[in-house]
């Protein structure tokens, strides 16, 4: 997909420096998909304190592993 992005040299010059890439597109692909993930790592952290589950870890990973043993 191709699109066409306008923005001050500062900011494109700021943008190449913190990716290490020289190309323009490489480095506005890297900052966006780095932006994805920081936004997704913020969201998965707001989550923290507000999901419940039951710390039967191991009791779950022995039932599985008596469902799928083969029998001798």
């Amino acid at each position: 997909m191709s699109i066409v992005v306008e923005m001050p040299a500062q900011e494109m010059a700021a943008i190449k420096q913190l990716t290490r890439l020289n190309d323009d597109a490489e480095a506005i692909v890297q900052a966006a998909r780095e932006f994805v993930r920081l936004v997704r790592l913020r969201e998965l952290k707001s989550a923290s304190g507000r999901v419940d589950f039951d710390a039967n870890w191991q009791e779950l990973e022995d039932l599985e592993l008596k469902e799928t043993s083969l029998p001798p």
